[in-house]
């Protein structure tokens, strides 16, 4: 304890000795030999107004030349006003319009040593004062400043007033005389609010509008501007003086480029116009525009202007007069050849010369260095399969190379030149490749087909031919077998021929099971050349199923009961035909795309994979026996729609029945009605719908009452048999749909009421436009027309009435399109010579190379079992030869046999008369004859062309004819008033037709010359009755007709100009005109 205690006193002792060194007296006087010093912090600049703070930073004293840091006490701070004195360690105020001096006394304490040494150092406030001076910048001083650093703008262009209070603005001759404030915008940097103002001629920047607002005056000068200048240059453009002139041809473009100068200039833009209107002009606000010349027909003059501004002032313009002349260019091969010719064994490619433009005095070539101007493009047009994309070489010509797969076949590759901005039509050149190889006919897959030894020879000797002239079919000595055949086995008897087997006495082609694709197998001739046989493997038929679910709007199961296996493609892209290829033998084998069903198993179609129709198409591949077949099979859900269909500009009247059916129908699904117990009624329908358009759909009516959007509610239609649908001719939609709230009673066992129902159904009017029409007997053939469908394209679009057409494809896909109740589209179809039916992938060319479908052979024949006034619509897609496009459907009426007795198979006119019946040109002078002998009339002959051509409306109802009535003529009133104003005939004076004058051969042959827009041609004369003296008025006319295939005189020298023409005769003449001349 009593070390504790004194432990306790010694620390005692200890703390009073500290406490004594480190307490000192406030009014302490300095120690001997000690100074102080310390600094003041805070800004040495300040504006008029702002607020600034001081405060002391390294406060030490110095003691016996040792620096000791300090401690501060003791403030006294002046130096922001007199009143203004503070004892803090921060000094704070506002600034006012003088420079300060601001000024600090304090006292300093610093302990000098340490334990029982520490002495304690003071420097007292009477001895240490530190002083730090403030400019001060005044508010008028600071906006004068920042007018120095501003700027106006005028009209766009900012100027500076540059370190002064004077600036300079370019006056230009467009501009205003004098400059007002208001003309200029100010930007003073930290003045929003600052204005500029104007008194007279005195100018002033003001900080605000407020009358107290900071003022500064300045100096405005509007100088006029000289020096600028304005050139414009581009490839051709000349100068002469200030005038500057091109020339270019219709459809070319000339690039116009500015370059305007002028020493300080400010916000260069330009501007550009075009008189008169026609020429398009690109960029026209760029340094660089584009004059687009029109088509024209004679030399016209364009004035295009560049004004070339500084902001949106005009500085400076110019103009260039351009003359624009009909293009006398089109592009020419230059002497090189339409067709070229790759053989594959000697060379894989060939070079096609490149193309110029050509005129009557001037040729235009490819430059290498100026493809600006003139370039041209290379483009594979078809055969994309055989050659690669061309490429084009430095002298503008291109190396075409067929691809290493590539057999014997044809491509077409195509040259466009564009020259001076315009594209002109494109150059064709056909590229042969002639491969060793021969296409075999194809075969079914599982099936096989024999060739004999003669005819393998014919084969080689033809393949070889191709690339040695000089070979011929004798030349023909050994023939072997080269390696494996890939999905062909070939046999010779039961031989089986493999690599290096002779082939000596034919063989037979026997195709993989269950395989779909290309096949193929070489053999080597005189142990010299290679031939690769090749063939296609094809499906054993079409698959065409169709499955129906049993409810509305949810999936549908079917089962594969009819084939060993059922392959059903799943893929994500879209299908083409040749997604069918394959080995189809095995699960194993196919493609992860497709989902294999075994035969008695299920699959299932999910509600997602229909479409708004409520179909979904499957396409199959079907294994049965080790054979497969491909198609479709379509899927439908259950609907409850009635569809009607109507031609386009026809009615079509609704059914009772099925308004009933549908009631009864809907009420058993929804378990409202068991047909077994129940009785159900129809009662009434509303229509709930809006209205079809009466201008673009058509029209409803209820008995004779048209249904409006007012009547449409309280119409109760009791009786559905009287409502009818009137479509217009040329409707905007292929369907119109009207949805009918349909009411009915239900009535069952033991029940006081019957319960009252009322179900919604939509009514689905298909409407069938019937854009080209034909007319066939029963077990007949029609021919079609090429020219309809070159109508169609052009008619098609306003842009399309120059259309050229290179192909038409149809969608023979339709239900009753081929079939034995109407018949089927074919290839070709004549009593001597039936090619196969058409497929919705054959393209059908206006004219045709010799691998390619001709349109004008394709035919539609009926069957004999085909039903007198039915129709097939067959759908079909026109195509231009500049990626025009446009699809309609194709009527084809089947009409009664033509039965005239006096018509004979014999006679040569029995296809015409035919035709004219049954295109509605003509009827029988009975109902079994046709009297093709009597004598036409001069209205007949026109009534017969005017139906050929449409029985298009006279463009003008004036009649000049006093021997033509519009009463009782009117069966050809308007076929005359046609033929007149269409200028095939002016009648036999000024003022009569005689429309019951006998026709000569000679004035039927002249209508028709006339309608043909007088084509022009040389054909030789071989009559002796026929001058072009005595008979110039047609003489044209029969010479053309006889070069043609119209007629061929009524002997080898003779034409009978004067005899008059019979019926039989003048529908031949229509026939031959209007089938076969393109």
């Amino acid at each position: 304890m009593k070390k504790i205690m004194k432990k306790f006193l010694s620390s005692l002792l200890a703390l009073t000795m500290i406490l004594s060194l480190v307490i000192v007296p406030a009014n302490a006087a300095t120690t001997v030999g000690a100074t102080g010093s310390f600094t003041i912090s805070g800004p040495t600049t300040a504006s008029e107004g702002d607020t600034v703070s001081f405060s002391i930073t390294n406060p030490k004293i110095t003691y016996n030349g040792t620096d000791y840091a300090a401690t501060v006490s003791n403030y006294q701070w002046t130096g922001l006003g007199d009143s203004v004195t503070a004892n803090t360690e921060t000094y704070s105020g506002t600034v006012g319009n003088q420079n300060l001096s601001i000024n600090c006394t304090v006292t300093l304490n610093a302990t000098v040593g340490s334990g029982e040494s520490a002495t304690q150092v003071t420097v007292e406030n009477s001895t240490l004062t530190t002083a730090k001076s403030v400019i001060v910048t005044t508010k008028q001083a600071a906006f004068e400043a920042a007018v120095k650093q501003a700027t106006v703008t005028y009209k766009g262009r900012t100027y500076s007033f540059n370190n002064s209070t004077s600036v300079t603005i370019d006056k230009f001759s467009a501009d205003s005389e004098t400059l007002s404030a208001e003309d200029l915008r100010l930007n003073v940097t930290g003045y929003n609010s600052a204005v500029i103002t104007k008194n007279g001629y005195n100018w002033a920047v003001k900080s605000s509008s407020a009358a107290d607002a900071l003022s500064v005056s300045v100096t405005v000068n509007y100088t006029p501007v000289t020096g600028q200048t304005l050139s414009i240059s581009g490839t051709g453009v000349t100068a002469s003086g200030d005038n500057y002139a091109a020339t270019v041809y219709s459809g070319q473009s000339l690039k116009l480029t500015a370059s305007y100068a002028r020493t300080g200039s400010k916000s260069v833009g330009y501007a550009w116009s075009s008189t008169p209107a026609g020429a398009t002009l690109n960029n026209t606000d760029s340094q660089t525009s584009t004059f687009i010349a029109p088509d024209v027909n004679a030399n016209t003059i364009y004035t295009v202007t560049c004004i070339a501004k500084e902001g949106s002032s005009e500085s400076i313009r110019k103009t260039v007069t351009i003359t624009v002349k009909p293009d006398p260019y089109s592009p020419s091969r230059n002497g090189e050849d339409a067709t070229k010719t790759i053989a594959t064994n000697n060379s894989a490619s060939c070079t096609i010369a490149a193309p110029v433009l050509k005129s009557t005095n001037d040729t235009v070539y490819y430059q290498s260095s100026n493809t600006a101007n003139f370039d041209i493009t290379w483009a594979v047009k078809s055969g994309s399969n055989l050659i690669n994309t061309p490429t084009k070489n430095s002298n503008g010509s291109a190396t075409v190379t067929a691809k290493s797969s590539a057999k014997s076949g044809t491509a077409v590759v195509t040259a466009t030149i564009t020259y001076m901005g315009k594209q002109y039509p494109a150059l064709d050149y056909t590229v042969d490749i002639s491969a060793l190889d021969v296409k075999l006919s194809s075969i079914v897959n599982g099936d096989s087909d024999s060739y004999r030894q003669s005819d393998i020879q014919d084969k080689l000797a033809d393949a070889i031919k191709k690339q040695d002239s000089s070979f011929r079919y004798n030349n023909v000595n050994t023939i072997t077998v080269v390696g494996t055949p890939s999905r062909v086995t070939l046999k010779d008897g039961k031989t089986t021929l493999s690599n290096g087997s002779s082939v000596t006495d034919g063989f037979t082609i026997y195709a993989d099971e269950a395989y779909i694709g290309d096949a193929s197998f070489q053999l080597k001739v005189n142990n010299n050349y290679v031939v690769t046989m090749y063939l296609t493997v094809d499906s054993k038929g079409e698959i065409k199923d169709t499955v129906t679910g049993t409810s509305a709007g949810k999936s549908v199961t079917f089962t594969n009961s009819d084939y060993d296996y059922l392959y059903i493609y799943e893929g994500s892209t879209s299908f083409k035909s040749d997604m069918y290829n394959g080995d189809w033998s095995r699960t194993s084998y196919a493609p992860r795309s497709w989902k294999p069903v075994a035969q008695n198993k299920d699959y299932t179609v999910s509600s997602s994979a229909f479409d708004r129709n409520g179909k979904a198409t499957l396409y199959v591949v079907a294994v049965d026996d080790d054979i497969a077949s491909t198609g479709t099979i379509t899927v439908s859900q259950k609907s409850y729609d009635i569809n009607y269909n109507v031609v386009a500009g026809k009615s079509v009247t609704f059914n009772q029945k099925d308004f009933e059916s549908f009631l009864e129908d809907y009420a058993e699904d929804n378990g409202n009605y068991n047909p077994k117990k129940d009785e159900i009624t129809f009662d009434h329908a509303v229509l709930t719908s809006s209205i079809p358009s009466a201008k673009s759909e058509g029209t409803l009516y209820y008995g004779s009452t048209e249904i409006t959007s007012s009547n449409k509610s309280k119409t109760d239609m009791t009786d559905m048999d009287k409502v009818s649908f009137d479509s217009v001719s040329k409707p905007s939609k292929d369907t119109v749909t009207l949805t009918f709230r349909v009411y009915g009673e239900i009535e069952k066992p033991n029940s006081r009421k019957p319960d009252k129902v009322n179900y919604d159904v939509n009514v689905v009017i298909s409407v069938v436009k019937e854009d080209i029409v034909y007319t066939v007997g029963i077990d007949d053939t029609v021919q079609l027309t090429a020219r309809d469908f070159v109508n169609f394209l052009q008619d098609a679009k306003t842009s399309y009435r120059k259309a050229e057409l290179d192909y038409v494809k149809f969608d023979v896909s339709g239900k009753n399109v081929s079939s034995y109740a109407y018949g089927g589209l074919y290839r070709s179809y004549s009593s001597y010579s039936t090619g196969k039916l058409a497929d919705s992938t054959d393209k059908f060319y206006y004219e045709p190379s010799r691998t390619q479908y001709d349109l004008a052979d394709v035919a539609y024949h009926t069957t004999r079992w085909a039903e007198a006034g039915k129709t097939v619509y067959i759908p079909f897609t026109v195509y231009g030869t500049k990626n025009e496009e446009a699809s309609g459907t194709m009527a084809i009426t089947i009409a009664q046999t033509m039965n005239f007795i006096d018509v004979k198979a014999s006679d040569f006119f029995y296809e015409p008369v035919k035709w004219a019946v049954n295109n509605k040109i003509t009827n029988g002078t009975s109902s079994t004859t046709f009297s093709p002998y009597k004598n036409c009339n001069r209205a007949e002959i026109v009534t017969f062309l005017w139906r050929a051509a449409g029985s298009p409306e006279p463009t003008s109802t004036r009649n000049p004819f006093t021997d033509v009535n519009s009463v009782r003529d009117a069966s050809y009133y308007k076929a005359i008033l046609w033929a007149s104003q269409k200028g095939i005939t002016a009648g036999t004076n000024a003022t009569t037709f005689s429309p019951y004058q006998e026709c000569t051969r000679s004035q039927i042959v002249t209508f028709l010359y006339r309608y043909a827009g007088k084509p022009s041609g040389y054909y030789s004369n071989p009559f002796k009755d026929v001058s072009s003296v005595n008979e110039a008025s047609y003489y044209n006319a029969i010479l053309w007709a006889v070069g043609k295939g119209i007629t061929q005189g009524t002997s080898t020298t003779t034409f009978s100009p004067y005899a008059s023409c019979t019926r039989g005769e003048a529908v031949t003449f229509l026939y031959r005109y209007v089938n076969g001349v393109k």
